[in-house]
């Protein structure tokens, strides 16, 4: 498993070279004989994202979708008002 994490680094930096890889977080993993199927999220400066990327064994990218969460500006609000932090 550790070697898929290093070479999904190495594909979500291809589309996103802000990712914080300590965010990384794989939800689901699918291993076909030429390709991974891989879901997940993780988090730049800007905010928290969602990923459903495939991609070969070397690799290569065959279908990728990233999409954001939630801003971070958005998310420190919404923990503020329900956490109380900050006041």
């Amino acid at each position: 498993m550790e070697d898929l994490r290093d070479l999904l680094v190495k594909v979500l930096k291809k589309i996103d070279p802000t990712i914080i890889e300590e965010t990384l977080d794989i939800k689901f993993t699918q291993n076909f004989k030429d390709r991974y199927d891989v879901f997940g999220q993780f988090k730049n400066s800007k905010g928290i994202y969602e990923f459903a990327v495939s991609f070969d064994h070397k690799g290569n990218i065959k279908r990728e979708h990233v999409n954001m969460i939630v801003p971070n500006k958005v998310k420190d609000e919404l923990e503020k008002k329900v956490h109380g932090k900050g006041d």
